[in-house]
């Protein structure tokens, strides 16, 4: 594996699947240099990951966002290509290889794979993203048996794994932490497009986990609508969103009589308030997103 590409892996308590996503980085890119940005580093988890995984870097980094994280994890790297994943993505033999591929157009700045459910289902997106997916099926089916894997320019990459070209991000800057969960890669692969970049989905598949340390509270849900909108207000005219502001509004409204859980009653009440008062400058988290949120146990097995 060329040594010209770095992994950085953002993790927040989930072992388990930290150890799997580490072992298929062992068996399928041994070569290539590993750091894990912490965002919760437990000493007890790096001196159980040690004796398998022995040239791992480990960096510890405030749980403020994704974003904030996958920064942190590209200013300890240096080289030309950094791929930025989440600690839950499992890569397949030629993943990496693949990916990196693309950058022999450097007109390119963010490749990304095709993420699939355990279950081998394409992971939802929207539908947009189907018809990208749509696209690369078929100049696959053109190009079957030949190398490298056929890819297709796309408006965003899914953020669970995508590789970044250090030379692009040094023009356009890193994600943007004001995004503090949710549609920061969306927000980072609009960005690079509008300063003349491309973004490729390229036919190599992962599996994404998806989820695994996500809290379920409100404030997640609030958070992701406010930085829907965040994108409609920094790309659209003033009547897109205008009608963004208010159907988010009105469905919330309805969603909060509809919602049997207090504290899902509750969230959507908050981002009825949020909307109808074009209160959405501030996110609904504290210093950190652990804020207010009771850490998981761990089972002994590290799941």
């Amino acid at each position: 594996m060329d040594t010209g590409v770095e992994v950085v892996i953002v993790h927040h308590r989930t072992p388990g699947p930290l150890r799997a996503t580490l072992e298929r980085l062992s068996a399928h890119a041994p070569t290539v240099p590993v750091t894990v940005v912490d965002t919760a580093l437990d000493a007890g988890v790096v001196a159980d990951l040690a004796p398998a995984h022995p040239r791992l870097a480990w960096r510890p980094a405030a749980n403020h966002s994704y974003a904030h994280a996958v920064n942190a994890g590209l200013k300890a790297t240096t080289s030309p290509l950094v791929v930025v994943m989440n600690a839950d993505v499992l890569v397949g033999p030629d993943t990496i290889a693949d990916l990196c591929t693309a950058f022999a157009d450097p007109r390119v700045a963010l490749a990304g794979p095709v993420p699939r459910t355990p279950a081998g289902r394409i992971q939802d997106q929207g539908l947009p993203y189907l018809l990208h997916h749509a696209r690369l099926r078929w100049r696959s089916r053109r190009a079957t048996g030949r190398r490298p894997p056929a890819s297709v320019p796309v408006p965003w990459l899914a953020g669970c794994l995508l590789v970044a070209r250090r030379t692009a991000i040094d023009r356009i800057g890193g994600m943007d932490g004001r995004l503090r969960f949710y549609n920061e890669d969306l927000e980072w692969g609009l960005r690079a497009r509008a300063a003349g970049w491309r973004c490729v989905l390229v036919a190599t598949d992962v599996v994404h986990l998806g989820g695994a340390a996500t809290p379920a509270d409100g404030r997640f849900l609030i958070e992701g609508l406010r930085g829907g909108y965040a994108l409609t207000r920094r790309t659209a005219g003033p009547p897109l969103r205008w009608a963004h502001r208010w159907l988010v509004a009105g469905a919330a409204a309805f969603a909060a009589r509809l919602a049997r859980d207090p504290r899902r009653r509750a969230a959507w009440a908050e981002v009825a308030r949020r909307f109808a008062h074009d209160d959405l400058d501030d996110a609904p988290f504290g210093d950190t997103l652990s804020d207010g949120i009771s850490p998981p146990r761990r089972d002994p097995a590290g799941r």
